[in-house]
């Protein structure tokens, strides 16, 4: 059984997100839907911990349908490329060009939610909660490259370091990073390349203490940057604690960022995006 907690961070971003961004997607169906909205705004309001394993049944029920949704439409889906199918038929249709193109896992979709103003005409968000690098690179060309953007931020990893979808080695991940920043430079965008934020544990995987091993991640990631003259956003520097987990004023569950650690993620990827499309 996929553990409740896994199943509630795959999942809450698909509350609120807009019809036209979901096609002809199975997981259509929990579009709006109010008991998910209600638990991902849980997520970023400042100052309210979130422990989804207490959450009421009616949310439990609501989560294990979406997860089911979910899976099934793994199976002859994997990388989720029907999520953004329609949102870039429509964005090619009216011919405009964005300025950066987001793409990631839950902290970039739930930043969407979180800080809605740093996106709109421009600035476009696809982020696709629980995925991993692999995924990532395997939509890369549908929901990145096709619209053409100036430049293209990524920030993924979380779910990898967690196994998300199974033990994901440091050097295969660097890889999918790689081939991402390979892709964008070849179709002659810039790269903004995101540290993984901090944590020091996952609600869904108990087992792990991530910390160092994200801090390793990121000092590659950072030479990676370097090597292939992109952008690097140090969010880790910011959101940890002295421990390496996520401050706890600036998350409710010691994952992903509140609206207050969005606030403080915004000036630096603002920067990073400047640095790169002055070039």
């Amino acid at each position: 059984m996929i553990p409740f907690a896994r199943i509630a961070a795959a999942i809450l971003a698909f509350a609120a997100a807009p019809a036209a961004a979901q096609g002809d997607c199975p997981l259509n169906a929990f579009v709006g839907d109010p008991v998910l909205a209600a638990a991902r705004e849980a997520l970023l309001v400042p100052g309210k911990p979130v422990d989804f394993a207490a959450q009421p049944p009616e949310l439990r029920a609501r989560l294990q349908a979406a997860g089911k949704a979910a899976a099934d439409q793994a199976k002859v889906d994997w990388a989720n490329l029907c999520r953004y199918r329609a949102a870039n038929a429509e964005a090619l249709r009216a011919g405009a060009r964005p300025r950066v193109v987001f793409i990631g896992a839950s902290i970039v979709e739930f930043w969407q939610h979180g800080d809605p103003a740093l996106f709109g005409p421009g600035v476009v968000n696809r982020g696709i909660a629980g995925q991993t690098s692999a995924q990532a690179l395997l939509r890369f060309y549908a929901d990145v490259v096709s619209l053409r953007p100036a430049a293209v931020h990524i920030l993924v990893g979380t779910n990898d370091v967690a196994g998300n979808a199974g033990p994901v080695s440091d050097e295969s991940y660097i890889d999918n990073i790689r081939a991402m920043i390979d892709v964008a430079q070849a179709n002659r965008m810039r790269v903004v390349l995101g540290s993984i934020p901090p944590a020091k544990s996952f609600p869904w995987r108990p087992d792990l203490e991530p910390a160092e091993r994200i801090r390793g991640l990121n000092a590659r990631l950072k030479a990676l940057a370097d090597e292939r003259r992109a952008e690097f956003v140090d969010y880790h520097a910011v959101l940890a604690d002295p421990q390496g987990g996520l401050r706890a004023d600036l998350a409710n569950d010691g994952v992903h960022p509140n609206r207050l650690g969005y606030r403080a993620m915004r000036p630096l990827v603002e920067r990073a995006i400047g640095r790169a499309t002055s070039r």
